[in-house]
């Protein structure tokens, strides 16, 4: 009895195996012909359900996959990671019109001390992404989310009964690192859940967040600063960010399509106990040793430093968008004493900047489609993700126009020529950073660390620029000092994109390679359960 009893074992065993092995090596086919498509989607191995019952997949039927959600869930996710992106960098800003008021409360003097109350912020923006980003990719995007979110609500309240510039300056660094959540993860969402002919619509919705935000702060600060304290610049977005928060704790699911199977796979093993299932994850395979594991958490800056394309796009957004920054610190000076607008209508000058940035967005998004009718896997060429560059070609003219025309005719005409100028620029700025954007997205091989690394570079761009701009204005002038600016990014922006629309696809080709040694040699993985 027991000697059948152990052949039946055997053969059960034995055909298991044959299952798996085949599982395996329609799986291998599968990645090989997905390899050469441009739209990398996770396989969740709905495609051999049928092959072997012991496989956990992700049904396309039953709306498992992310990219299988309908059209409504996949809008509301978008929205939501968009709220969390705009809330943060909205909080960034929020009280720059009225530093000098902040500065006479807690007793600061030095402008430059002043000025990194705002500046702090975002240096947090860069330090966050270097582990929220991996993270993410290690156990999806909705617990980063959630968990960032919490310390930025509780640091954000704290900041507002601070009364030191010590514990303001500890309550927004740790804030915004919480904050810097939205960002470190919007990169690979938008990559989760959306195809791409509908990613540019997507990510212009997301991606407006991050640009937009700053601009509007001071829109709301101003007003909330002069009618009643600056202390409600902090406390508003908390608020805010906490009924957002309890929103996403029931209507933000998991995009993250490895980590939804990982789930999944755990539950059908405790309901399954005699069962030896098993997922597609157990087929995959990942580098291992030292390397692999620092590149876990600092990969963002690790891309940056051994992926040529990377770091060019990285750097070119970060110039546009630390002008960006570095043009919203003139506001209190030329609107401000130059055309004597009070705090609230300073603020309120903003909306020129938001109104071209919106503009901006419209125009890119019209432009990526066209692009992509034509240069997608149904047109005559071969999509790649260097085509998504190809807009900053007119953003680059909008943006140096539009500063030449703020810088030279600010205080020497009436208020509003200038605005348009900002506006002008602001379409332009937003035009490149979106392409930027959309380009990390689509042409590396783990989205949220590549747009995590761009985070990374433009925050520290954004933060340090306004740390110089008063002296740069000082020794200038506004006109000259704005010029510098357009022809820097003419300059920067000129030669960088046809190199990397040109030679991109080689740049990417030698950052993976040098990404592959750094991290070492290849394993097979257990699943992570």
């Amino acid at each position: 009895m027991e000697t059948k009893e152990g052949v039946a074992s055997s053969a059960e065993s034995t055909r298991a195996a044959t299952l798996r092995q085949l599982v395996t090596s329609r799986y291998q086919a599968l990645r090989a012909e997905q390899a050469q498509s441009a739209d990398n989607i996770f396989i969740g191995g709905d495609e051999f359900k049928n092959i072997d019952s012991n496989l956990v997949v992700l049904e396309n039927t039953a709306q498992e996959h992310p990219r299988s959600w309908s059209r409504g869930k996949k809008i509301r996710t978008t929205a939501i990671v968009a709220a969390f992106c705009f809330l943060s960098p909205f909080a960034s800003t929020i009280f720059a019109p009225s530093v000098h008021i902040i500065m006479s409360d807690l007793g600061i003097t030095d402008s430059s001390l002043g000025a990194l109350q705002v500046s702090i912020f975002l240096f947090a923006y860069a330090v966050g992404p270097l582990f929220l980003a991996p993270l993410s990719e290690l156990h999806g995007r909705a617990i980063i989310l959630n968990m960032g979110n919490l310390l930025f609500v509780a640091f954000s309240i704290g900041g507002g009964f601070a009364q030191t510039p010590a514990q303001l300056s500890v309550c927004r660094f740790l804030a915004g690192l919480g904050g810097s959540s939205g960002l470190a993860v919007v990169g690979g969402v938008t990559m989760d859940i959306w195809d791409l002919n509908d990613r540019p619509k997507a990510s212009g919705l997301i991606m407006l967040g991050p640009v937009l935000g700053p601009i509007l702060g001071p829109v709301c600060g101003g007003w909330m600063s002069a009618r009643v304290s600056w202390r409600w610049t902090l406390w508003v977005p908390a608020i805010a960010a906490g009924i957002l928060g309890l929103t996403a704790l029931f209507y933000l699911h998991e995009t993250y399509a490895p980590q939804v199977l990982k789930t999944k796979v755990r539950k059908a093993k405790s309901t399954r106990p005699g069962d030896d299932v098993y997922s597609v994850l157990v087929l995959e395979s990942r580098p291992n040793g030292f390397g692999f594991l620092l590149s876990q958490f600092v990969r963002p800056v690790v891309y940056l430093i051994v992926d040529p394309a990377l770091f060019l796009a990285s750097f070119y957004y970060s110039v546009s968008f630390g002008v960006v920054y570095l043009v919203v610190v003139t506001y209190a000076d030329v609107f401000g004493l130059g055309y004597g607008h009070s705090v609230g209508i300073v603020g309120t000058d903003f909306l020129a900047a938001g109104i071209g940035m919106i503009i901006g967005t419209a125009v890119t998004i019209k432009v990526m489609q066209a692009v992509f009718s034509k240069d997608g896997p149904e047109g005559r060429k071969k999509y790649k993700p260097e085509s998504r560059l190809l807009s900053c070609v007119p953003g680059l003219i909008l943006s140096t126009g539009g500063l030449l025309m703020y810088g030279f005719s600010a205080l020497k005409t009436h208020f509003i020529v200038p605005l348009v100028g900002i506006g002008i620029f602001c379409a332009g700025a937003m035009n490149t950073m979106m392409a930027i954007q959309l380009y990390a997205v689509e042409g590396f091989k783990f989205p949220a660390s590549a747009f995590a690394a761009i985070s990374i570079l433009r925050c520290l761009f954004a933060g340090a620029f306004p740390l110089f701009g008063a002296k740069l204005f000082e020794a200038l002038g506004v006109d000259w000092g704005i010029g510098l600016l357009a022809f820097l990014t003419l300059g920067v922006g000129l030669p960088l994109i046809p190199l990397l629309y040109i030679y991109g696809p080689r740049l990417r080709k030698t950052g993976l390679a040098n990404m592959t040694k750094f991290e070492g040699s290849e394993s097979k993985t257990s699943e992570d359960t």
